[in-house]
């Protein structure tokens, strides 16, 4: 891959990161109420689950440049923290958090 290629190849992994940040930051961050606060669990779980899928869709998106090896192996290494900050965040959600009888 030539340095014309690489520039908006490391443009767009950068861009992605930050937009997996962003959203790593508002699944870690926020906390709800309570057991009984329903809407803000939901948020973090549509959160979180949206961090895991953008962290494996990046990961993706990032081996392409990496097996041309245009790009070292440590740009596989934000995507696949966001990817386990986000697994990690769920189960402790469902852990401290379970769903009543109701849910």
């Amino acid at each position: 891959m030539t340095g014309a290629i690489r520039g908006p190849w490391g443009v767009l992994l950068i861009l992605v990161n930050l937009l997996n940040a962003y959203i790593a930051y508002g699944a870690l961050m926020v906390q709800p109420q309570g057991a009984w606060d329903d809407s803000t669990l939901t948020g973090i779980g549509f959160a979180t689950g949206l961090l895991m899928v953008l962290g494996v869709l990046t990961a993706l998106l990032t081996l392409i440049p990496v097996t041309r090896r245009s790009f070292s192996r440590w740009w596989l290494a934000p995507p696949v923290v966001f990817l386990i900050a986000g697994l990690a965040r769920l189960q402790y959600i469902d852990h401290v958090y379970p769903a009543g009888p109701g849910g």
